[in-house]
């Protein structure tokens, strides 16, 4: 069995730009003041719930706490129904998405599974926009743990956990990175993202979309693990 982990943000939806916005948007209004920044990699773990404590840590010198935590989550996809009535174009799929997860579930030997570093209100919801259903497949949010890789285990464990080769579809170099920990195999998707944000990181396979289905499972067999880990300085 080939389990194949996902990534949901840029990877299989193209929402990076309204995700930002509205998490930038839905912290403000929590915790009162700005989020420092919605580059990613200025922060120790690119999870949902990790940039909320390291930036409200940093700013009173305690984390956020679990109930700050959910109204977050709620003010999240209240932000997104927002921007996606007013813009439905910022919630497309990254092209041929939707029908590759039909694909691989009508595969022998193949299993798809979700690993995000989103909240899993926010991933379901814009998930949903492209016609897939989150909750029906196994997944590891960012309520599940505060790094990718405890985040990757998670989804690992709900796919049964006996897959023999793992493979990883992402657009970050934080899920780069964690395939090179981890010893994931990894398939760069470069369709809503600069492509050198994790060709720097030793990746050998790239793909723009995933509309060539031939050209996508050749990937999964040719991946390999990401044999370089550029680690940014730029931390808040």
């Amino acid at each position: 069995m080939t389990l194949i982990l996902f990534d949901i943000d840029g990877t299989l939806t193209a929402t990076n730009f309204v995700d930002a916005k509205c998490y930038a948007s839905a912290f403000a209004k929590v915790f009162g003041f700005p989020l420092p920044s919605t580059d990613w990699e200025v922060y120790t773990h690119c999870t949902d719930c990790a940039i909320i404590h390291e930036a409200v840590e940093k700013h009173r010198g305690t984390p956020a706490t679990q109930s700050e935590i959910d109204a977050f989550e709620r003010h999240f996809v209240a932000d997104l129904e927002v921007e996606c009535a007013a813009n439905p174009g910022g919630f497309v799929e990254i092209p041929g998405a939707k029908r590759i997860l039909e694909a691989i579930a009508a595969r022998d030997g193949l299993c798809a599974a979700l690993a995000t570093g989103g909240m899993r209100g926010s991933a379901c919801y814009k998930m949903a926009r492209i016609g897939v259903d989150a909750m029906a497949m196994p997944a590891g949010f960012a309520n599940d743990a505060l790094t990718r890789e405890g985040i990757a285990r998670c989804a690992i464990a709900r796919a049964n956990g006996n897959a023999i080769d793992i493979v990883y579809v992402g657009d970050g170099p934080w899920d780069a990175r964690t395939c090179a920990a981890m010893g994931m195999r990894f398939i760069g998707i470069t369709g809503d993202a600069p492509s050198e944000r994790i060709e720097a990181h030793g990746v050998s396979v790239c793909l723009n979309d995933f509309l060539d289905q031939d050209a996508f499972f050749n990937a999964v067999r040719d991946a390999t693990v990401p044999q370089r880990q550029v680690v940014s300085s730029n931390r808040l």
